[in-house]
């Protein structure tokens, strides 16, 4: 037979669990690009999905990965849960990722235009987070 007293500890040991973990959403490191969700990956453009799936570069383009976990950073900017210190902290961390593809990589990659949108993307944020 069902016991209220024996129902309270699995609830009040799953509620404090819930509490904890939404209490403490930000605690990973968000800066980190490289470890996107599977929701975060399925708001990226095509290439980038096949970097994050599969580890594929596209020829010539050997540093579009930078601009794909760049493209997430920025993503998670747009994240008002997030606070806004945290959010500067990760636009920056976009804004390194994003800008190595234009000083190491080569010129003629299919993807500098998306770079460059990405690249006009940072800034505007970067004015709605002053």
């Amino acid at each position: 037979m069902f016991s209220i007293t024996r129902a309270i500890g699995p609830t009040m040991f799953a509620l404090c669990g819930l509490f904890t973990y939404s209490a403490d959403i930000h605690a990973r490191d968000l800066g980190n690009g490289w470890a996107p969700s599977v929701i975060e990956i399925a708001n990226l453009p095509d290439y980038c999905k096949t970097w994050f799936r599969e580890q594929k570069v596209p020829p010539n383009c050997d540093g579009v990965h930078h601009l794909c976990a760049g493209k997430v950073l920025i993503n998670r900017t747009l994240d008002f849960s997030i606070p806004k210190a945290e959010r500067k902290r990760i636009l920056n961390q976009a804004k390194g990722e994003v800008a190595y593809i234009f000083g190491r990589k080569n010129p003629s990659c299919a993807f500098m235009g998306a770079a460059r949108a990405a690249e006009t993307q940072i800034k505007m944020q970067e004015n709605m987070l002053r």
